[in-house]
């Protein structure tokens, strides 16, 4: 008899991010976090390294790329210690880029889907038909 599949939702835009299971209810939040650092059930992502920038960058990007690394390195370590077995991202498409870019080939490997699409705003209840 093997193990149910463990599988975390992400959903992510350029100022906030949540990670979501699905339950026999529909879908839970497990964590959610926003580029301010502040978390909720969750170490703080950013670990303070930063990126190289172009010069006369747009400093929204910058936050909006700095949030997805953020998020791309709580996947990998999630993946790392074995919290999660397959992935699923939907997030704004400058978002989805720069979490794809920063997943380790452990993560990528992990990643079932992604959807270039920003469900953040959508309550938990609305998300289940969004990943059937």
């Amino acid at each position: 008899m093997s193990k149910p599949t463990n599988t975390w939702y992400v959903v992510a835009d350029g100022g906030k991010a949540r990670i979501l299971t699905k339950t026999d209810d529909g879908m839970r939040t497990l964590r959610s976090f926003d580029a301010s650092g502040k978390a909720n059930d969750v170490e703080n992502a950013d670990s303070g390294t930063s990126q190289l920038k172009a010069p006369k960058a747009d400093p929204k990007d910058q936050a909006e790329s700095h949030f997805a690394k953020a998020i791309a390195d709580h996947l990998n370590e999630a993946i790392r210690r074995h919290q999660t077995d397959n992935l699923v991202i939907a997030a704004a498409p400058q978002v989805l880029h720069g979490i794809r870019e920063g997943l380790s080939k452990e993560a990528a490997a992990k990643v079932e889907t992604t959807m270039s699409k920003d469900y953040t705003n959508l309550p938990d209840a609305e998300l289940a038909s969004h990943f059937a």
